[in-house]
């Protein structure tokens, strides 16, 4: 029989469904565990992390067992739970439909899965209301939504991947804005002469590329100074892209950041190098919480530069 879990999918779930979101967040599933399937591997390792603690009872030693023997336990469990969760992981990308693989593999890349596991901070906006939670788990695995409309305002059908994509309505824009002003924030904690939307200086007689865009008014979205090296400027633009758009569905995700991060630099590369005697980055993020190479690194440093001056620890400013 089908197990159901609608209080946090509002769906009826398969037996395969249901071993998915039995998943790990980071390997892709919601971390709600089947105790059916976990009874006999939780009790194996509570007898292997206890077996020190339960000789010494046994032969009735009043001394404490070494704790180095306790955690070398724990630690052998931890990785046996890690490699057959991996395991569990992989064995399912081969009997979900194409679908569903695709949804795993987006849901596990680095920082798709954050939402997840962060504190729900109202101030932050991180507290989802039930609707709001549902609706991201469905477009996590790409599940239909039954309450949409048919047709959009543009006069195209109406499906999710379409208005992820679709230009009427302003939403396309608002996302990449809020991800330009949220780096702009960061920035402007660790850099100085932080500017939104800067317009880059008028070409006179430099060489450029070919591809290269030479608009007098061209803008990138950030500029901030000291970033990457001091009294240096460097460059930023977002990109937000949709992976399961029509044109990208055959790909990879990193070969769908690769097209992104090189068109960008082939338009404002070389400009800034010759023109603004600048750096150039391109920030390139996709609607399912992705981040392409160029992008990973920019927030390595970010995290550094505020880890610094707040004097935290790396692994928390990152996380």
């Amino acid at each position: 029989m089908a197990d159901k879990t609608p209080v946090n999918t509002e769906r009826n779930c398969s037996k395969l469904d249901r071993d998915v979101l039995a998943l790990p967040v980071r390997l892709g599933g919601l971390g709600l565990s089947n105790p059916c399937h976990d009874a006999a591997r939780e009790y194996a390792s509570s007898l292997q992390v206890t077996s020190p603690l339960v000789e010494h009872i046994v032969a009735q030693t009043h001394q404490l067992p070494d704790e180095s023997l306790i955690e070398s336990g724990r630690l052998a469990v931890k990785r046996g739970r890690a490699e057959e969760l991996s395991g569990t992981a992989e064995n399912l990308k081969q009997i979900v439909p194409r679908k569903t693989k695709r949804a795993l593999d987006l849901a596990q890349e680095k920082g798709s899965s954050v939402w997840l596991t962060v504190r729900p901070l109202q101030e932050q906006g991180f507290n989802l209301s039930k609707r709001e939670f549902r609706d991201a788990v469905k477009l996590r695995y790409d599940w239909p939504f039954d309450d949409i409309p048919s047709t959009c305002a543009c006069g195209e059908n109406f499906t999710v991947d379409h208005a992820m994509i679709c230009k009427r309505g302003g939403f396309v824009i608002q996302r990449h804005n809020e991800l330009r002003d949220l780096e702009a924030d960061l920035l402007s904690m660790v850099c100085s002469d932080v500017e939104v939307e800067p317009v880059l200086q008028d070409i006179t007689e430099e060489q450029l590329s070919r591809g290269s865009n030479r608009a007098q008014d061209a803008r990138l979205d950030i500029q901030a100074r000291g970033f990457w090296d001091p009294q240096s400027s460097a460059f930023f633009d977002v990109r937000v892209c949709h992976p399961n758009a029509e044109s990208y569905k055959d790909q990879e995700p990193q070969q769908i950041y690769h097209i992104h991060e090189n068109d960008k630099k082939r338009l404002y590369s070389r400009r800034v190098l010759d023109v603004e005697h600048g750096s150039f980055t391109p920030l390139v993020f996709t609607t399912t919480g992705g981040m392409g190479k160029e992008c990973i690194r920019y927030h390595s440093r970010l995290a550094e530069l505020i880890a610094a001056k707040k004097g935290e620890q790396y692994s928390q400013t990152i996380s």
